[in-house]
């Protein structure tokens, strides 16, 4: 189970928000949340309001489903719970 949510996918540099920090902001608009598990996973259980975007697309579909390029984005990959 993943303790931390990283705040960019493709990056050893990104910064790291806590997952009381995203339980948090759950209900803000600046923060995108971005599930990239396979979406069978996604469907049996993901974080309210996540965007599934399996890994293996991320860098295919990102700009397509993450338009707001000013949001805060929390990448996660594992059970939320």
């Amino acid at each position: 189970m993943a303790s931390e949510v990283t705040a960019a996918a493709d990056s050893s540099d990104a910064p790291e928000i806590s997952r009381e920090e995203v339980q948090r902001r759950l209900h803000d608009s600046s923060l995108t949340i971005v599930d990239v598990l396979p979406e069978a996973s996604y469907v049996e259980a993901h974080i309210p309001g996540a965007i599934n975007i399996p890994l293996e697309q991320l860098r295919t579909r990102a700009r397509e489903l993450l338009p707001d390029h000013a949001a805060d984005i929390a990448v996660y990959c594992g059970q939320f719970t």
